[in-house]
C-alpha cells in the first residue's frame, strides 16, 4: 500500500514539476561526469568511479542480469537503450546499471518512480532540479528527456551522503596524506617504525681443550686432582715395593 501511495504521489508531482517549469525545461545534452573520469551509478545508488575506460562485459560479468546505458537515454514513452557487451565506457561521461526488466518495457512515469529511493528527503533533494527537458522530432512530434542529473538523485537518494559520512568518520583528524603514493610512503614508513626491536646477540662458539667436550662451551675450567701429601709417598712406597717383587 505504502509503494503504491509512493509511485502515486510521485506521478503527481512529475506533472507538477513539468507544468511549473514548462516555459524553461531546455538543458544541456547531458551533465558530464568528473573530467578523465567514469561515472557508474547502480540501481542500489552505489557510485562507482573509474580512472579508465571501462569494457561493458566486464561489469556485466560482475554484474548477472544488468545492463547499462548511457545518462542520457531515458526519454518517456521509449525503451531505454542499453549498450552492447562490446563497448567502452567512455572518459568524462556517466553510465547506469540497471536490472535488466528496465530495459524491456517503454519508460514511463512509473518507471521513474520505481527507480525512487524510499528516503523521507528525496522531494527535497530533487526540489530544485528540473528533470524534463521537451524536444521537438523533425516530424512535429515532442518527446520528453529524463535529466541524467534527475535520475541519479532518484537513485542515489541519500547514499553518496551517507557514504562520504562514513569515509570521513574511518579517516584520521589531520590526515595529510591527500594522494595513493602519499599513502603508500605513510604507510611504509609507520610500517617500518612499528616493528618490534630485537637485540643482536653474537654466537656462542663450542671450544674444545684437550678432547674435553664441556670445559670450553660453558667457560668451566677442570681442576686437577689435588693429592695429600701423606698419600703421595704412600704411593710412592708401594710402587718401589712392587717394583722389588717383580725383581
Amino acid at each position: 500500500m505504502g509503494v503504491k501511495f509512493w509511485n502515486l504521489q510521485m506521478i503527481s508531482w512529475c506533472f507538477q514539476v513539468m507544468g511549473s517549469h514548462g516555459s524553461c525545461l531546455q538543458l544541456p545534452d547531458h551533465m558530464p561526469a568528473e573530467p578523465r573520469t567514469v561515472k557508474l551509478i547502480r540501481s542500489d545508488g552505489v557510485v562507482k568511479v573509474f580512472h579508465r575506460p571501462v569494457r561493458a562485459s566486464e561489469l556485466m560479468l560482475e554484474f548477472p542480469k544488468h545492463l547499462i546505458c548511457h545518462s542520457d537515454s531515458f526519454y518517456i514513452g521509449q525503451k531505454i537503450p542499453a549498450l552492447s557487451a562490446d563497448e567502452d565506457l567512455q572518459l568524462g561521461h556517466k553510465y547506469f546499471l540497471l536490472p535488466q526488466h528496465f530495459f524491456q518495457s517503454v519508460l514511463s512515469f512509473v518507471t521513474l518512480a520505481s527507480f525512487a529511493s524510499s528516503s523521507s528527503r528525496l522531494v527535497k533533494n530533487v526540489a530544485g532540479i528540473r528533470p524534463f527537458e521537451i524536444l521537438k522530432k523533425p516530424g512535429g512530434s515532442l518527446q520528453i528527456r529524463v535529466s541524467d542529473e534527475f535520475i541519479s538523485k532518484l537513485i542515489e537518494g541519500d547514499n553518496v551522503k551517507d557514504e562520504e559520512e562514513a569515509s570521513v568518520k574511518e579517516q584520521p583528524k589531520g590526515k595529510v596524506c591527500t594522494t595513493p603514493a602519499l599513502q603508500k610512503d605513510y604507510t611504509q614508513l609507520v610500517g617500518y617504525r612499528s616493528q618490534q626491536w630485537k637485540p643482536k646477540l653474537e654466537t656462542i662458539r663450542e671450544l674444545e681443550k684437550n678432547g674435553s667436550r664441556f670445559g670450553g662451551a660453558f667457560g668451566i675450567k677442570r681442576r686437577k686432582r689435588v693429592v695429600p701429601k701423606g698419600a703421595q709417598k704412600l704411593q710412592k712406597s708401594e710402587a718401589i715395593t712392587d717394583q722389588e717383587k717383580k725383581l
